[in-house]
């Protein structure tokens, strides 16, 4: 049986042997530095808790089919024929994209939200999204004596009433910027989320960003095509 030696994510033995099962074939890993490589996932078993794994990797020779390979019967090692390059992890469910021309703070708490979200943390989901409402609503208070007072800026639930009130965030954002504050609560101070109301507060914090965000620089690069196109024409 072909051998594979690594650390096991599921007992934490290092440098471990493992039992390759089989490979199985899903197309081309993009993301590699060789983007035709031939992409697979490793069935393998740890030799000290008798779990398994699943490894990703590449072929090294693009022309070998691993798939059909009699793992049962080989006697090499798997970094024979391929490059391993991590184990398959809860990261790699499918999880929602965050909207187009976010800040990068909020971009990155709208994914660490979704994939919270997509391996069933639904309390930890609903934080992280509150998490992108604070973060675009501390952008828009202004600093100096045309702000509000400090236990204003301090509290979410204030400093957005400030904000509509002062016609900084559109009146049509409310209801949506309401939504996505009260479940976020529900879920950073009460634990009390589920799985539907996390979805939903998922879908309430893409439309607030979108909104906000990515619908004016949508706007502003078509208004920029358009002067340009005037420009070429005249």
């Amino acid at each position: 049986m072909a051998i594979y030696v690594d650390n096991c994510p599921r007992c934490a033995t290092k440098n471990i042997t493992f039992d390759v099962h089989g490979a199985n074939h899903f197309g081309n890993y993009k993301e590699f530095a060789k983007p035709d490589a031939p992409a697979y996932e490793f069935y393998c078993v740890c030799r000290e808790c008798h779990k398994t794994t699943i490894f990703l990797g590449i072929s090294i020779d693009k022309h070998q089919e691993l798939h059909r390979i009699n793992w049962g019967m080989a006697m090499f090692g798997l970094k024979d024929v391929a490059k391993v390059l991590r184990p398959i992890s809860p990261a790699d469910l499918s999880a929602g994209e965050p909207p187009e021309f976010l800040p990068q703070e909020i971009n990155d708490a709208y994914e660490e939200g979704a994939k919270c979200l997509a391996i069933g943390c639904n309390n930890a989901a609903g934080t992280m999204f509150r998490l992108c409402l604070d973060y675009a609503t501390k952008g828009l208070v202004p600093d100096g004596d045309g702000g509000p007072a400090a236990k204003i800026k301090r509290s979410l639930g204030l400093r957005m009433g400030w904000l509509f009130d002062n016609k900084l965030l559109p009146e049509t954002l409310r209801e949506l910027a309401e939504c996505v504050k009260d479940d976020g609560n529900d879920g950073a101070h009460e634990g009390i989320l589920d799985k539907v109301a996390a979805e939903d507060l998922e879908e309430f914090t893409y439309l607030f960003l979108e909104r906000l965000y990515t619908e004016p620089q949508r706007l502003a690069e078509a208004k920029a095509r358009r002067e340009e196109r005037r420009n070429k024409e005249t």
